[in-house]
């Protein structure tokens, strides 16, 4: 088991930062100090790496961006949302990826 401590949680804007993360062969097994909302995020977040797939056939994830990128260049007003859980690095990313297209951005607050 391998302890991490002061892990930074960026799943809501507190940004706590005193986090205590217990990590067993490659998984999240533990976190304390967190809040549930924290806690839930940490421990049910991980998954099995998905497989990309295009209409079901799976690709590599070179085809995967191609095609993302194809589609996103066809919208005609794509829609940029969600980033509840993101860095605001990602979320200015997002901001300008939204940008680029021409398309709008919105947040699930906005729900």
């Amino acid at each position: 088991m391998v302890v991490h401590e002061d892990v930074v949680c960026i799943h809501c804007g507190c940004l706590c930062d005193d986090l205590v993360v217990e990590v067993e062969d490659d998984r999240i097994t533990k976190v304390k100090k967190a809040c549930g909302i924290g806690r839930n995020k940490f421990l049910h977040a991980q998954s099995d790496t998905p497989v990309p797939s295009i209409a079901g056939r799976e690709v590599g994830v070179g085809e995967a961006v191609a095609e993302a990128a194809r589609l996103l260049r066809q919208a005609r007003n794509p829609l940029v949302y969600g980033l509840s859980s993101t860095t605001a690095e990602a979320q200015a990313e997002a901001v300008e990826l939204a940008e680029l297209l021409g398309g709008c951005l919105d947040n699930v607050s906005s729900y």
